[in-house]
């Protein structure tokens, strides 16, 4: 028997890219998910995977959008999960009002949009201060899945920082995006949270045990634009040590995981976006075929149902 894992989507769009990476024009700019939930939906089909997607409340004010998102439904099994409003990736930076309208509009518009209830959330920027724990459990959220226990965090910022055009308030917004080096001090597994007396499962975002450098795919893209042959052997012994550790993995896709250079020039500041779009779904799909083969994937809300029978 196959332990478990389980694999997400954060459905984040072009605007949400852009405008984290300064762009002025980022309202105006158009939606890739006509091109690429398809090729999502298709791959992960034809492997059998299930998905959480993390969906931000803004995108659903698009019917176009709304059209597209809706097709992951044609998939076995699947979830949508909340990813806020207006993907800000500095919660911890605004009051409780303010995080509140951010979860509680999302997760209203989901039911509306897409038909289905959260119950999972993932903050943008891996933001999840105790404010919005707070709200998770006032709304009876059942998992939230935003911590990144990576001991990178202070690199991957300052990357981050001098590829965007954040200048001013934005900027020092910013300036706590992906946790601190206290961030390697976090668990790499699944546990129980105590928020005001209750209970909310934490998934957190599996990094390379030991090491605690991340493997999500853009990650994993990124070194394949170096060298296939590196990556492939990081991802190895990435599922090598989470069976050894017995760390479900809980990995992350997003929708550049799934473009190549040829897709959207605006988008050639995100990191693997130098390779063609060929080569990318190569290795995401061989990726994908040795996470299944090592681990029984399973959607988050039904991972936090077995570790729930498993106490």
């Amino acid at each position: 028997m196959k332990p478990s894992a389980n694999l997400s989507l954060d459905l984040d769009n072009k605007w949400a890219y852009l405008r984290a990476a300064g762009r002025s024009d980022w309202e105006s700019c158009g939606s890739y998910f006509d091109a690429v939930i398809p090729r999502i939906v298709e791959t992960l089909g034809e492997l059998g995977l299930p998905l959480t997607i993390f969906v931000v409340g803004r995108d659903l004010e698009s019917a176009n959008d709304v059209t597209a998102i809706g097709q992951f439904k044609s998939m076995p099994r699947f979830e949508f999960a909340n990813h806020s409003y207006n993907h800000l990736p500095w919660l911890h930076t605004m009051d409780a009002a303010e995080i509140e309208q951010e979860i509680n509009a999302t997760s209203a518009a989901i039911k509306a949009k897409l038909g289905m209830v959260p119950v999972g959330f993932r903050g943008p920027g891996f933001s999840c201060p105790p404010e919005v724990l707070r709200v998770l459990v006032n709304q009876r959220f059942v998992y939230d899945a935003s911590l990144f226990p990576t001991s990178i965090a202070p690199i991957a910022r300052t990357v981050f920082l001098m590829r965007s055009d954040l200048r001013g308030e934005q900027r020092e917004k910013a300036a706590k995006l992906y946790g601190g080096w206290k961030s390697v001090l976090q668990p790499n597994r699944p546990y129980r949270r105590e928020v005001d007396d209750c209970q909310l499962w934490e998934l957190p975002v599996t990094v390379m045990p030991g090491t605690r450098t991340p493997i999500h795919f853009s990650y994993f893209t990124f070194l394949a634009g170096f060298s296939t042959l590196a990556a492939k052997a990081y991802f190895r012994n990435a599922i090598m040590l989470c069976r050894l550790t017995r760390t479900p993995p809980s990995i992350l896709l997003h929708p550049p995981d799934f473009m190549g250079r040829e897709d959207d020039a605006d988008m050639a500041y995100f990191p693997a976006m130098k390779i063609s779009r060929g080569a990318k779904m190569d290795i995401v799909t061989w990726a994908l075929k040795r996470l299944a083969e090592s681990f029984d994937v399973k959607c988050m809300i039904e991972h936090v149902h077995e570790l729930d029978q498993g106490e």
